[in-house]
């Protein structure tokens, strides 16, 4: 290979470098479920009750020397990793929506100590 043939090669292969998309070189951009999970907030209370069309779950939550309730909407995406029941104690995450709705995406019972 003579010279000319080197130099060639060497601004092709310092072309295609500048040529390769930024976006490659960057962080990997996240999936739908991992940003979910990174805005996902969570709760635990009492189960003041469950609707009859298992649609929705209210948790009477302490906040200090408050307590109030909370209603979460339960979808096909929803997933209960145990038994609960009202007057049981449970552990919602959840995503808040723009309309003021709070998504269940996890529902987790906890024993009672």
């Amino acid at each position: 290979m003579n010279g000319q043939a080197r130099l060639f090669l060497c601004f092709l292969a310092a072309g295609l470098l500048l040529l390769t998309p930024a976006r490659s070189l960057a962080a990997p951009q996240q999936t739908a479920p991992q940003q979910q999970a990174e805005q996902a907030k969570s709760v635990s209370g009492k189960v003041a009750s469950i609707a009859s069309d298992k649609k929705s779950i209210t948790l009477e939550v302490d906040s200090g020397n408050d307590k109030h309730t909370m209603q979460f909407v339960l979808n096909q995406n929803t997933q209960v990793t145990g038994r609960v029941s009202t007057g049981s104690m449970a552990t919602v995450q959840y995503l808040p929506t723009a309309d003021n709705q709070y998504v269940a995406l996890v529902i987790s019972p906890q024993s009672t100590q």
